[in-house]
């Protein structure tokens, strides 16, 4: 999945619900190379400690972002994603789906 995320690296939506309690987060990716390119969506379940900064004021991008396995043994928490080279995201979360493709037009032009 980090490779897929490096690829797309241009946010096209970041979407938190909250479901029995628990904050999950849908975020959508897409890349500046070919805006025709189909964009991907990922779900993160039982996201905790949300950090975003310099987001928004025009099109964000995630630099690289990368999804690491925790094994501390925190309840509820499997996984960290974290945009290391600008830090503006980072999240722990449980679970995740796997990337869905959608042939969407992203609005880069």
């Amino acid at each position: 999945m980090n490779s897929l995320l490096i690829q797309h690296n241009a946010v096209v939506s970041l979407n938190i619900e909250i479901q029995d309690f628990k904050y999950n987060l849908a975020l959508t990716m897409s890349s500046l190379d070919d805006a025709a390119e189909s964009a991907i969506t990922i779900n993160f379940q039982d996201v905790s400690a949300l950090d975003l900064s310099g987001f928004g004021g025009g099109l964000t991008q995630f630099m690289e972002l990368v999804v690491t396995r925790i094994d501390r043994g925190l309840d509820r928490i499997r996984y960290e994603l974290k945009d290391v080279e600008d830090e503006k995201i980072s999240f722990y979360f449980f679970t995740f789906s796997e990337p869905i493709h959608s042939e969407q037009s992203c609005g880069f032009d």
